[in-house]
């Protein structure tokens, strides 16, 4: 089911009245205004039957928008309205099937490369959907959402989801074979234990010019080259966005140093254009409108926060629970939120 929706006058004119002050360090500028971003329009469903309980991965190529979610073991094709034109692959465990949901999955300009976490393979698509090959990849090399990108020669980056010492992204070869290794484990002032484990990476390959690296848990932004060389990096750790979720973190891991630690994740999702970076942040008992998910727009040259959205819904609603977003085009971004299991599109200003 497909439902449009146009924003009241009244609506827009909240989003353009209210405006957010939220202060950051005086080491990284000036006190950032949140300004508050409404949907345009929404979409509750995909196709007739495929309700989405959560999207993991969204990517744009040219007018198609690919995403895989839970409870499907394929990769959907749809349009602009999100009707559904193809699904690539099939349930199983035989060449071309996935044994669960591909939760990460890279396009190319010919391609469709698929992650299938079971026997920890990737499986390789044209873009109608027919099944080329598959290769497996080394066992420290398990991957989450946005953990996977393919380049213009056809080298695959993953970024691991348990990083194994020293590394925690490795560059392969088309047939998996892994090359190099680079984005090396940060020191955190947790425990030693669980330093490894707090080294996930969120990865995006942007203009196939460079990869863009986000921790999960330490959310330093790392601009890699196709070599693995470090260009360039920015921590925003100390912004109020991430400090807070910080400081909990290392209470909780400090006092808890003898067994397992469930890990608090600051960042849930990234998407990139040519000239600008976006981070979800985690909000984790949002309690009024002020802490509803945020959208943080980063400059791609310099890595410097530019601007902070705070998320609405169509009727003026704070988002909780953001599960994937990508832009469409330039300034057109869509996003699945959790809570509610529906699509939004905004639009952001130059």
């Amino acid at each position: 089911m497909h439902s449009s929706f146009r924003v009241p006058i009244a609506v827009v004119a909240f989003s353009t009245a209210v405006v957010f002050s939220f202060g950051c360090s005086t080491e990284r500028g000036s006190v950032q205004e949140e300004i508050p971003l409404l949907a345009t329009d929404f979409v509750e469903a995909v196709g007739q039957d495929y309700f989405m309980k959560q999207v993991w991965t969204m990517q744009q190529v040219e007018d198609i928008l690919y995403m895989s979610g839970e409870g499907y073991p394929y990769i959907f094709a749809l349009d602009d309205d999100l009707e559904i034109i193809r699904t690539i692959g099939d349930g199983g465990k035989g060449p071309g099937e996935f044994s669960e949901w591909p939760n990460s999955f890279y396009v190319t300009e010919d391609r469709i490369y698929g992650y299938d976490a079971g026997p920890n393979r990737i499986q390789v698509f044209t873009l109608e959907g027919e099944y080329l090959y598959s290769f497996r990849l080394d066992p420290k090399h398990k991957i989450w959402s946005h953990g996977l990108s393919v380049d213009k020669q056809g080298h695959v980056y993953v970024a691991t989801i348990f990083p194994q010492e020293p590394h925690s992204l490795a560059k392969l070869d088309s047939s998996g074979t892994p090359s190099k290794t680079f984005g090396e484990l940060l020191e955190t002032s947790y425990s030693e234990m669980l330093n490894r484990q707090l080294n996930a990476r969120l990865a995006t390959l942007v203009n196939s010019e460079y990869l863009l690296t986000v921790g999960f848990t330490v959310p330093l932004v790392e601009k890699f080259s196709l070599d693995g060389e470090l260009i360039q990096s920015s921590d925003l750790s100390d912004t109020p966005y991430f400090s807070e979720g910080m400081k909990r973190a290392k209470d909780r891991y400090s006092s808890n140093l003898e067994g397992p630690v469930p890990t608090i994740s600051l960042v849930r999702c990234i998407a990139a254009t040519s000239t600008r970076m976006y981070i979800v942040p985690v909000v984790t008992y949002p309690d009024n409108s002020v802490r509803a998910n945020r959208l943080l727009e980063l400059d791609l040259e310099s890595l410097e926060l530019l601007r902070t959205y705070s998320l609405f819904d169509h009727l003026g609603e704070p988002l909780r629970w953001v599960g994937s977003i990508e832009f469409v085009s330039e300034k057109e971004l869509i996003l699945f939120h959790n809570t509610d299991g529906i699509f939004y599109r905004y639009t952001l200003s130059d």
